[in-house]
Formats: C-alpha cells, structure tokens, sequence
C-alpha cells in the first residue's frame, strides 16, 4: 500500500512539474505572442453578426514564411474593410488575439502575397 501511494505521489509531483514547464501563464494570455504561431491577413467582406455583438471571419492568413492557412475568427466589432491584421493562432485553442496593423508592418513574404 505504501508503495502504491509513494508511486502516486511521484507522478502527481512529475506531473505538476511538466504542467508548470508547458503551460506556464504567459503562454496562455491570449495576447501574448509565446508559444503561438503568428499569421497575417487581411479583412475581405464584412464579418458575419452571431447575435451575440460578436462578428465571425472566415479568413486565408499567411505566417511569416507565406505558408497559407484558412483561420476562423471572432471579434467584438465590425473589422474595416482592406485592414491589415495580425493573429496569434494556437492548435487547441485557435486564434486567441488579433491586432490591426499596417501594410509596412507585414513581413516581406506576406507582403507579396498582397501585391499579386
């Protein structure tokens, strides 16, 4: 019996630490950029109004390389048409943030995929 709850302990232990190591807190603040992959896109159309003052996009974001990826999105407001925006993207929880910003503040690689 001893040994079961010595072996449950150490696993609690392991486990707190890796939970400590993976999700620390700034890491999981929507707003920072640590541990996401950051896209940018641009607002084509209107958003889509959910009846819940929310606006879902549906739109094709590039990283850094350029590589392409179709996000799905909401924001509080109506998003300006032809604005810029950059997003912070995660595997479970998908986009947790977004900014707007300006064409020069777009890495050269997205850049062109907005001159085509």
């Amino acid at each position: 019996m001893k040994k079961i709850l010595l072996v449950l302990g150490l696993i609690i232990v392991i486990a707190a630490c890796l939970w400590m190591i993976f999700f620390t807190p700034e890491k999981l603040t929507p707003g920072n950029p640590a541990g996401k992959t950051v896209y940018y896109s641009m607002i084509i159309g209107p958003g889509v109004h959910d009846g819940n003052e929310r606006y879902n996009y549906e739109i094709t974001a590039y990283n850094d390389k350029g590589q392409e990826k179709k996000l799905d999105f909401s924001a509080g407001k109506q998003l300006k048409e032809g604005a810029y925006i950059q997003l912070y993207y995660t595997l479970i929880r998908g986009v947790t943030h977004w900014e707007e910003i300006s064409f020069e503040d777009l890495p050269e690689a997205v850049r062109q995929q907005y001159q085509k």
